[in-house]
């Protein structure tokens, strides 16, 4: 072999470590991580933010830790992991907890809590004591009915329980509830036997609509004939005025006539006087001699 292939060939190696030595000379922290050194089996104190991290080469191992949002899903089943109601009901449920680790006690995951895997053994552990604790205050009834209320007595339990974790606890939901076969049925059962109950209170509440409505109708029919007797009433009451007032204008106009006529009959007379007066010569003048026009309007009295 000659020495100028030797000489490539430490040259490779020699670039090779170089380059290996670069690589374990940094980290890059990405913008939703921190890192934590680890220094010949020593937790350094110091927690690393984003960026470029330079560390000493192949004796220091740095750790990362995602703090963007995690979710625990755990569910129990129906069986001996169940949950039991008020009214002696074993229920199954499928719990969530959204969570992200306490960036000021990430050491503490390191040191104490094996990276996160005991966290979430003792999550599981601490929903399914939340769960049973929540639940037998309850009968299976209420799951639906009041899922708001149990879904917050055990999310209030969880942040009791884990909160000497480090971590910090968003959101707990109850996402499912399961029960027995059994249950299922009756309670499709007493579903049916409600829809019937609720169907034949809708039926009465139309028919005591409908009745309602008659009735109504009714009075409306009789305050229409109120009016109508009212009105025909005081047509009949106008009419009658009416008449009266005709009748005493009637009866003015034949007192005027008859009051005219008596006047008429004395300036007749008189007029019969002036004439046979006038033509008086010694002798009686006769009526059938005397003429005197009749002029006289009884009614005017002119």
């Amino acid at each position: 072999m000659s020495k100028k292939l030797v000489k490539l060939i430490i040259a490779g190696v020699v670039g090779l470590l170089v380059i290996i030595t670069c690589i374990n000379s940094c980290s890059i922290i990405d913008p939703n991580e921190r890192g934590i050194d680890v220094k010949l089996g020593k937790m350094q104190d110091v927690v690393i933010q984003p960026g470029l991290h330079w560390k000493a080469p192949f004796i220091t191992h740095t750790r990362k830790f995602k703090l963007e949002p995690k979710v625990y899903e755990v569910t129990f089943s129906v069986g001996s992991d169940g949950a039991i109601t008020k009214d002696m009901q074993t229920v199954g449920a499928t719990v969530a907890v959204r969570y992200v680790y306490d960036e000021k006690r990430l050491k503490d995951i390191v040191t104490l809590y094996a990276n996160g895997s005991v966290i979430e053994s003792a999550m599981r552990d601490n929903v399914k004591a939340s769960l049973k604790e929540t639940t037998g205050k309850y009968s299976i009834y209420d799951l639906v009915a009041q899922q708001n209320e149990i879904t917050a007595e055990v999310a209030s339990a969880m942040l009791t329980r884990m909160s000497n974790y480090p971590i910090a606890i968003n959101q707990t939901t109850i996402t499912n509830w399961d029960w027995s076969d059994d249950f299922d049925k009756q309670i499709k059962e007493t579903a049916n036997r409600t829809q019937q109950v609720k169907q034949a209170e809708q039926e009465a509440n139309i028919a005591a609509a409908q009745a309602q409505k008659l009735v109504k109708e009714a009075e409306a029919k009789k305050q229409a004939a109120e009016l109508d007797a009212k009105a025909e009433i005081a047509k009949a009451q106008g009419e009658a005025e009416a008449k009266k007032i005709k009748a005493d204008a009637d009866a003015y106009e034949a007192r005027q006539i008859a009051a005219n006529s008596a006047a008429y009959q004395k300036q007749w007379d008189y007029e019969i006087q002036l004439e046979r007066a006038k033509r008086w010569n010694g002798k009686e003048v006769s009526d059938q001699a005397l003429y005197v026009p009749n002029t006289y309007d009884l009614k005017s009295g002119k």
